[in-house]
């Protein structure tokens, strides 16, 4: 599928270019019915950020869901819990998020877990990408085989010392479709 990535420094425009981007994906091929724009980021401030600017979308019609990435693969944990035990990728608790986001990543490896979530949200939003973790990369990386993803990020703003190098860096780089965003614009 799509992959579509703005980087650049705080003020840059990632967040603005991102939906310009949606707009013209939705605009290009409007959701069917039943089908939304699953917006995801790593913190909570994030993710309030990211619902307003959501609706603000033309053609949206509040037709998304803006979530943490942890708590979309813990649904992806619970939804396929089965699938997990059968696999034995292990069944992690509650307040486990990077092991959450581990077996999540592996039950995403499973193309029927991908085109089940596909069937719901043919669209995938990552804002703050930056902060994900090698896991939660993994989870995009395998999201975005099918969905159509669209991912905004600043390494210079991510202020976990764990996540250097940054895992996500590479993989965006590699993107084909990856717009650098140089000039400040506020």
């Amino acid at each position: 599928m799509t992959v579509a990535v703005f980087s650049g420094g705080a003020g840059s425009g990632k967040t603005y270019q991102l939906m310009q981007k949606l707009a013209q994906v939705i605009a290009e091929k409007p959701l069917k019915d039943g089908r939304k724009v699953l917006a995801l980021t790593f913190m909570h401030g994030a993710r309030r950020r990211l619902d307003d600017r959501l609706t603000q979308v033309p053609g949206m019609e509040r037709r998304y869901e803006c979530a943490t990435l942890d708590s979309f693969a813990a649904r992806i944990v619970r939804r396929w819990q089965s699938l997990a035990i059968q696999e034995r990728y292990g069944e992690p608790l509650e307040y486990e998020y990077e092991e959450t986001c581990r077996v999540a990543a592996a039950l995403l490896n499973h193309r029927h877990v991908v085109l089940w979530v596909k069937a719901s949200y043919p669209v995938l939003i990552i804002d703050e990408a930056q902060d994900l973790s090698a896991n939660r990369l993994d989870v995009v990386r395998h999201l975005a085989t099918e969905l159509t993803t669209l991912i905004a990020a600043d390494e210079f703003q991510c202020l976990d010392a764990a996540l250097r190098p940054n895992p996500a860096r590479g993989w965006l780089q590699l993107q084909e479709d990856h717009v650098r965003l140089e000039r400040t614009m506020r």
